[in-house]
């Protein structure tokens, strides 16, 4: 026995209580590490996505909206604009057979000539009567035309008719 060589001592041994419970709070941490979002699939971090895309959807609407809301607007208002531009222009035309009224007052019965006036359309009235003569050679249907040009009924003689319009025109010197 003279071949044993002794043994160099081993170190101290492990605490085996605090090794097990090591080894239990390892096992209990690897266990929640499917907790984290690169662990569970990425379904945290899916869900996150779904909820922003949701966010943008929703702004992208709003802001559809808002683009159609300003397209309204914008419509309303050359809307708004050629009724004023509508209004300036029949004002425009009713000023100036107001004047043209104002002139065929002072036309002598004879040799004067009748200032036009315009009509419902905007335009000077197509066949409107130079003077005196020109008035009484209509007929019914030529001072029908004029009279609805005019926006003025129609009831009535033809001597009432023309009256009527001689008088809408200011043309009183051709009145009996």
């Amino acid at each position: 026995m003279a071949n044993i060589e002794p043994r160099p001592a081993l170190g101290s041994l492990p605490d085996l209580t605090t090794t097990v419970q090591s080894l239990r709070a390892l096992s209990i941490q690897a266990e929640q590490v499917a907790n984290f979002p690169a662990f569970d699939q990425g379904a945290q971090i899916l869900a996150a996505l779904h909820q922003l895309q949701q966010g943008v959807a929703a702004v992208q609407q709003n802001m559809a909206g808002l683009h159609q809301n300003m397209l309204d607007l914008q419509q309303g208002q050359a809307d708004i604009l050629e009724r004023i531009q509508h209004l300036e222009d029949e004002s425009s035309h009713q000023d100036q057979n107001n004047i043209a009224r104002a002139i065929n007052s002072t036309v002598p019965l004879r040799s004067g000539v009748l200032e036009p006036f315009y009509g419902l359309n905007g335009q000077l009235i197509v066949g409107f009567p130079r003077g005196n003569a020109d008035i009484e050679r209509l007929n019914g249907d030529g001072i029908n035309a004029l009279l609805v040009a005019l926006g003025l009924g129609v009831a009535g003689t033809v001597a009432a008719r023309k009256e009527r319009f001689s008088r809408y025109i200011g043309f009183v010197a051709g009145m009996d």
